[in-house]
């Protein structure tokens, strides 16, 4: 289970997960967005500025929905006795590393007293205690699900890349705000979303706007780095209402700073990494904004490599697949978050488990 900073709604994916001599194959069986109710957006927009008990709260009310949620997507799917877990990532509230402090609630016992299941949940924590940015995480599922590519793009709330080294280590990092941007600003005019980038496609580029963008100081930064939802809310959305402008001209404008600095994360990346441009590099897309099809001409503008949208299963669920993934692997005592791609001082085996009342598991 996945929910993002985008706050859609709730990725469920049932999926079977095989290793045979160190190499993992996976298959999504089933899998379901299911929209969060508008209560539960605005309590979980909110959440950040409530206080301790509130958040308390939440987290244990969230954690009995979620598990409502996976309860009914089990019955209807007709899944019940097939599954041995659940993995759930919880929904990020608070994300500052340089405080040791990273945050995604969706209490894991309420998940499992919901449902019956061992569930697993609350992988960031011990790469943020060791040090690590806690995020991001989807290189490990990169690494051994996904290891033909060089790259790997995730355009979810917020955008992030991988990279594949020669000498096999996983660099990661966060890009900049995406999702969370394109939908707050579509917002605007009563739309959900732009689909298929039709609005910003129809403005223009606004160049004081656009600089101010590309001149904050997370992009000074240096990898492994990450971003919480906070700075995009509070650092970076502030930037639209400086200037008068269309909805279109806004969202032309976002979409082309998120595609530069795609871009020159590639390029810095590939210099860095003494990575050859001219070796025919391929990087999979995923998430939300791959649908986005003016996102996706812009970003093989700005990116020095060869793009791939794949199938609208792994565009949707590959974050919840690699959560399955990290869940399997926490269980099995395996490295599920890696320090190459997080800074952290170790590679850690990260999650808490909780165990279910229908069945148990060894750990």
């Amino acid at each position: 289970m996945m929910t993002g900073t985008s706050m859609d709604g709730v990725d469920l994916a049932y999926c079977i997960i095989e290793e045979n001599e160190g190499r993992y194959t996976y298959k999504i069986e089933v899998a379901d967005c299911i929209p969060f109710p508008q209560k539960w957006k605005l309590r979980l927009q909110s959440l950040v500025l409530q206080n301790a008990v509130t958040y308390l709260k939440t987290d244990a009310f969230f954690g009995h929905y979620l598990g409502e949620v996976a309860r009914n997507f089990i019955e209807e799917k007709q899944l019940a006795g097939k599954i041995d877990f659940i993995a759930s990532h919880g929904q990020t509230v608070f994300h500052q590393p340089e405080n040791q402090m990273t945050s995604q609630i969706g209490d894991g016992a309420a998940i499992a007293a919901e449902t019956g299941y061992p569930v697993v949940c609350n992988f960031r924590t011990t790469d943020v205690a060791l040090n690590g940015q806690g995020t991001p995480i989807a290189p490990i599922g990169d690494k051994l699900f996904y290891g033909n590519f060089k790259f790997c793009l995730n355009l979810g709330g917020i955008s992030n890349l991988s990279a594949k080294l020669d000498d096999g280590r996983m660099l990661g990092w966060d890009v900049s705000g995406c999702n969370m941007v394109l939908n707050f600003l579509a917002g605007e005019i009563d739309l959900e979303v732009d689909k298929d980038g039709v609005i910003a496609r129809e403005g223009k580029v606004h160049e004081e706007l656009l600089n101010d963008l590309n001149t904050q100081w997370y992009y000074e930064k240096a990898y492994p780095k990450s971003l919480g939802g906070g700075w995009v809310t509070k650092v970076f959305m502030p930037m639209f209402r400086k200037y008068r402008m269309s909805t279109e001209d806004k969202l032309c404008t976002a979409v082309e700073h998120i595609a530069m600095q795609i871009g020159k994360d590639l390029n810095t990346v590939m210099a860095n990494e003494n990575i050859s441009k001219d070796a025919g590099h391929q990087m999979l897309v995923s998430g939300g904004g791959a649908f986005n099809k003016f996102l996706i001409e812009r970003i093989k503008a700005h990116a020095p490599v060869q793009l791939v949208v794949p199938d609208a299963a792994t565009i949707k669920f590959k974050e919840a697949l690699i959560i399955a993934l990290m869940g399997v692997l926490r269980l099995r005592g395996e490295m599920n978050v890696l320090a190459s791609a997080t800074g952290a001082s170790g590679d850690s085996c990260g999650g808490e488990v909780f165990q279910g009342t229908k069945q148990m598991i060894s750990i």
